[in-house]
């Protein structure tokens, strides 16, 4: 069953009239658009699509072909939809809860009445979570320019260097390499900054016997790719090793687990059980990982809170602890996996063991 086809089985059985997707991503998911102005409405046998001006000629050949797709180019879709009665026999509309704000479902209502708008959460992200072959090869293109790019990196970088030119060295290489953007803004964090989970290039310069942690990817036709590396600026010190081969055991022995079907609680809880039983705990201060597609986070959410979360077959996942130790260092690895029904796919071909520089 296919992605419309599965929305419509949930409109039906909520027994809604039709379905209001405002989420650009999930567009893209069920169209094929990629343009940054849309709106579709799901009709029980009908899908509307709107688009400004700007878009005519792109949706002509971008647009998948969907059964009795209508195109309609208006600024003022909700003037437009209730001037020409297009949900005439619509009663109870659903829309996307996570996506729309009060003040743009007030609107809607006003614009639409006497319809009943009713919010509806969480149905496009359960549907999109499983990637089809050609979105998974996608991620699988962008993964693999990701870790050529790391590879130039290594050779690149020297004691000296400020993070912020490593940066945008690593966004110059991935589009030399015809990545359409960064997935992300590029996080290079070293020495104690290691530390910041999230700690965006400085203007720091990288000195000799530091960790240095690089977080970034690439999107290609849509689909991003997620990696993280520590590696050494130097020989390390005793306890960076130390930090380094927890984390990579506790993600090592999280791949290892991943199979359609295990709960995302219990998944967190393989590799959190290691970094706690060595004596960081506290110092992992964030998710296992997430799903992976048009957005760069998606779902599933991987965490000690995912207690009701079941990882399904096909949904494309980063698997990445981290240990973060203020005013020492930090280190995090990740790689993106593709879930299969026994186990998983690596997708990320970056290696693994410390690499010293």
């Amino acid at each position: 069953m296919d992605r419309l086809q599965q929305l419509r089985a949930k409109i039906r059985a909520n027994e809604l009239d039709a379905f209001i997707i405002t989420s650009l991503a999930h567009i893209r998911y069920l169209t094929g658009f990629s343009g940054s102005n849309a709106i579709v409405v799901i009709m029980p046998r009908s899908v509307y699509f709107f688009t400004d001006g700007r878009y005519t000629e792109q949706i002509k050949t971008e647009l998948k072909p969907l059964p009795r797709l209508k195109t309609f180019i208006e600024r003022d879709v909700w003037g437009y939809v209730a001037q020409h009665n297009l949900l005439k026999d619509a009663v109870r509309v659903g829309f996307e809860a996570d996506h729309v704000s009060f003040a743009t479902a007030d609107s809607i209502k006003k614009s639409l009445k006497p319809i009943k708008l009713l919010p509806c959460k969480g149905w496009l992200e359960q549907i999109t979570a499983p990637k089809t072959d050609e979105e998974a090869g996608y991620i699988k293109k962008a993964a693999d320019i990701t870790a050529t790019v790391y590879d130039y990196i290594l050779n690149f970088v020297k004691p000296g260097m400020r993070e912020n030119e490593i940066a945008a060295e690593i966004s110059y290489q991935g589009r030399k390499l015809g990545a359409e953007h960064d997935a992300f803004e590029v996080i290079v964090a070293s020495g104690p900054r290691g530390a910041l989970p999230h700690g965006h290039a400085s203007d720091k310069k990288l000195k000799k016997g530091e960790l240095v942690t690089l977080d970034f990817g690439f999107a290609v036709n849509g689909f991003n790719s997620d990696m993280t590396r520590t590696f050494a600026l130097g020989k390390p010190k005793p306890e960076h090793k130390k930090i380094y081969n927890i984390v990579l055991e506790a993600e090592s022995t999280a791949i290892e687990a991943v199979h359609a079907g295990i709960n995302a609680k219990v998944l967190d809880a393989v590799a959190r059980d290691i970094i706690e039983k060595a004596g960081y705990g506290e110092n992992f201060t964030h998710s296992l990982g997430h799903g992976l597609g048009i957005n760069v986070h998606e779902q599933p959410g991987i965490s000690f809170r995912s207690d009701k979360v079941v990882i399904p077959e096909h949904c494309v996942i980063t698997i990445e602890p981290g240990i973060y130790v203020p005013d020492v260092c930090g280190v995090r690895i990740e790689d993106d996996v593709r879930v299969t029904a026994s186990g998983c796919t690596v997708l990320t071909s970056s290696p693994k063991e410390l690499i010293i520089v």
